[in-house]
């Protein structure tokens, strides 16, 4: 009897263990594992950063360069005026380049008669032919303003250029009249050397000549350039 009173004591303490262990388990949290990509380790605060950042718009702002300046002489009407200018700025150890412009003047030279720029290549091809079937000499324009239009001649007279104009409007063709302007070519002198024309030096190169006059401009860019670009 006695051995059976130890398999039931060692029973009972078996099923005791085995409660145990299950009841553990059930309250044991579950622990998720996660990898840590290394580029987080990497991860720096801005105040932790030796140099500060520099705003993109202020290194933008540092990479701007001017347009360097020159002094110009003018204008002259005669070239040869202006390369005296020049001589007498190099006896003076000054270099001087001139500068030859157009300048569009208020007096009319030509009148042109066209036809107004057409929607299509097509149309103008078609307008073309009916001035060419009444014998008028005419061609289309390809470059310009006036591209896909039809020019019908340059004319200095007026009345001429009119004339034509009523003609063509006859055969229920838009025709208009550009004035071509007269233009006058400008001398200027250009020197480079900025800092070592003060007053004093400007007015000896001038050498009393009163009809000229000096002005600071961008170099390559006198102001007889400005004003041609502004009537273009």
């Amino acid at each position: 009897m006695r051995w059976i009173f130890f398999a039931l004591v060692f029973a009972n303490l078996l099923l005791l263990a085995v409660f145990w262990q299950q009841q553990t388990l059930e309250q044991t949290p579950m622990i998720a594992e996660f990898e840590v990509s290394d580029s987080s380790r990497h991860i720096q605060l801005i105040s932790e950063l030796e140099q500060p950042l520099v705003a993109v718009v202020e290194q933008a702002g540092e990479g701007q360069v001017r347009a360097p300046s020159c002094y110009v002489a003018g204008p002259y009407a005669d070239e040869i005026d202006a390369r005296h200018l020049v001589a007498r700025a190099e006896a003076l150890g000054l270099d001087g380049i001139i500068k030859a412009v157009d300048i569009a003047t208020d007096k009319p030279s030509e009148y042109w008669v066209h036809v107004p720029p057409r929607a299509t290549r097509s149309e103008a091809l078609r307008i073309l032919k009916e001035l060419q079937k009444r014998k008028i000499d005419s061609y289309i324009i390809t470059q310009g303003e006036l591209a896909e239009g039809v020019s019908l001649g340059l004319f200095r007279n007026k009345n001429s250029a009119t004339g034509l104009q009523k003609k063509v409007e006859g055969f229920d063709i838009p025709v208009e009249i550009k004035i071509m302007h007269q233009s006058k070519r400008e001398f200027w002198v250009e020197i480079a050397q900025v800092s070592q024309l003060n007053e004093k030096m400007r007015e000896r190169i001038r050498a009393g000549d009163d009809a000229i006059d000096w002005q600071l401009a961008a170099c390559g860019h006198s102001p007889a350039n400005q004003l041609s670009e502004l009537s273009r």
